[in-house]
């Protein structure tokens, strides 16, 4: 099983790393701790998050104020998106449709 990151997704991580990063290298390097401890728990229990519709869960990062929205599909989780929990809302929801 493998934790993918939709191109979306992966953008936001990106930004979100490159944002902690500017303020301090340890808070970026703290963020992405806080992702690799949230795909290796996806890893082990995939049902590990809150139910969304349809298939999709949303698990939260234990330290930094964001979600990973994901669902498992076959062999695969993939995260549709890396959504901080006060900005915009619900602003991922529409990629859950496609």
């Amino acid at each position: 099983m493998r934790v993918l990151f939709e191109p979306e997704a992966a953008v936001e991580l990106a930004e979100a790393t490159a944002y902690f990063a500017y303020q301090s290298t340890q808070a970026a390097d703290g963020f992405l701790a806080d992702v690799a401890a949230a795909k290796l728990l996806l890893l082990q229990v995939p049902r590990a998050g809150w139910p969304l519709r349809g298939n999709f869960r949303r698990l939260l990062l234990k330290t930094f104020p964001y979600q990973l929205i994901y669902r498992a599909v076959e062999e695969d989780i993939r995260i549709y998106a890396v959504a901080h929990l006060k900005r915009k809302p619900g602003y991922w929801r529409k990629r859950l449709r496609r």
